[in-house]
């Protein structure tokens, strides 16, 4: 009996969430491989990707099979099976007969192959097909190159937010040793139980600080879990330091020189838009050849009985060339090739102006990469010289030459400067990364 009592609190109990040490990197390569929205980028450029097979059959031969049966009163039709089964007899051309036959049954099975031998609407259909899922794929690698991106803004602010917190909970603690110091000094009398509660306020103010950046920490590892589709449960552990996630830009070099290799118009977007501009330059030219006639030849085989499919009966055979044009549809063709001519010059400016925007893009990015290595410098160099001040000021006010104002207002400025130092590291790395999803 206790057993089974132990067995269903056990089992009414909620599992232990799964733990997960992730590095940046990993969590990159996650991203790549299980982010949802890329995944949806891909699928969706695969199908489009199957656009040219969908216009092969302007080149291509096409095929066709059909196997029917029927039983039938019609004159025509009970003439016409007669006549392909090889059964018609003399009596059939009696006008009784002619005219009210009696029901009739037949199947018929037919094989047809029609060859494209001039078909420029098609060829040129084929064509714009191809550019379309070009385009589609440099578009999913320009959302892969996105998805990096947005992994490493996620996994380093959450890594930020964590850091944060955790130097909050430092200045918390100094601060409330500050309280307790000042508790001992009006304990002996050397000040006044003002600085205590001065002191109290402060560490009331960190406090509440603490509780947002802590709501913020959780927040942060919610959206880099969603970014690598993992349950909220997870636990995540981010086991990189922002310190040492600092590393040169793949396209521009510690000393600043740019990587020959790399080059802003071999983005996936932009190739994107050539790729468009090219396909609505097919478009147009296949709205200009479905005004032109067309020529295929065909060939059909048939076999026709009257009691089951493929039984005793006939077959027969037919082949041929078929020309077919419209010379004249209304305006139709003319509006085609208006329509398309427009939509090839939105293209273009679309392009032109994606052009213009990706090489503004480096500029900025380079400019933010700049100053983000000088503002990581000079935060760094901050936060040193705030923790050697707040040593001088807790010496200062310990031998009693300084009030506790100058003591927090130097701890405050010491913990500002810490917490700038970690935000301007976060930006370092995402300036690095912002340059490589710029080029």
């Amino acid at each position: 009996m206790k057993i089974a009592i132990f067995l269903l609190v056990m089992a009414g109990q909620a599992a232990p969430p799964d733990t997960m040490h992730i590095s940046l990197d990993d969590a990159v390569a996650r991203a790549l491989e299980a982010n949802s929205t890329l995944q949806a980028q891909r699928a969706k450029a695969d199908a489009r990707a199957q656009l040219p097979l969908q216009a092969s059959p302007a080149f291509l031969p096409s095929v066709s099979l059909g196997l029917q049966g029927m039983k039938t009163t019609d004159p025509v039709g009970v003439f016409g099976l007669k006549l392909r089964q090889e059964n018609f007899a003399a009596e059939d051309l009696s006008l009784d007969a002619l005219n009210r036959p009696d029901p009739y049954s037949g199947y018929n099975a037919t094989a047809t192959v029609q060859m494209p031998l001039l078909a420029p609407e098609g060829i040129y259909g084929f064509q714009a097909a191809r550019k379309a899922a070009e385009a589609e794929m440099a578009g999913a690698r320009r959302a892969a190159g996105a998805t990096r991106f947005y992994t490493v803004q996620a996994y380093t602010g959450a890594l930020l937010a964590a850091r944060q917190v955790a130097a909050l909970d430092a200045a918390l603690e100094a601060v409330r040793g500050h309280v307790n110091q000042a508790e001992a000094m009006r304990e002996q009398g050397l000040v006044t139980g003002l600085d205590s509660r001065m002191a109290g306020l402060k560490a009331s103010e960190i406090e509440v600080q603490r509780l947002a950046a802590e709501a913020q920490a959780q927040n942060a590892l919610s959206g880099l879990k969603a970014m690598l589709d993992l349950p909220e449960s997870t636990h995540l552990t981010l086991t990189a330091d922002l310190s040492s996630l600092v590393s040169p830009s793949a396209c521009v070099a510690a000393d600043g020189s740019e990587n020959p290799d790399c080059s802003w118009e071999e983005r996936g977007d932009l190739q994107a838009y050539t790729a468009g501009a090219e396909a609505a330059s097919k478009g147009v030219k296949k709205a200009w050849a479905s005004q032109l006639p067309a020529l295929a030849a065909f060939g059909a085989v048939g076999h026709y009985a009257q009691d089951a499919p493929f039984s005793n009966g006939s077959g027969d055979w037919t082949v041929g060339i078929g020309f077919s044009w419209t010379p004249f549809n209304g305006l139709a063709g003319v509006g085609a090739v208006r329509a398309a001519k427009a939509e090839e010059a939105a293209v273009k400016a679309e392009r032109n102006a994606a052009y213009r925007q990706a090489e503004v893009e480096v500029l900025q990015a380079l400019r933010m990469l700049e100053a983000a290595e000088e503002g990581a410098t000079v935060a760094s160099r901050a936060a040193a010289e705030g923790r050697i001040a707040l040593e001088q000021a807790q010496a200062r006010y310990t031998s009693g030459t300084a009030p506790i104002t100058e003591l927090l207002d130097v701890q405050a400025a010491s913990t500002n400067a810490t917490l700038s130092e970690l935000a301007a590291r976060r930006d370092l790395v995402l300036a690095h990364a912002a340059l490589d999803l710029a080029y």
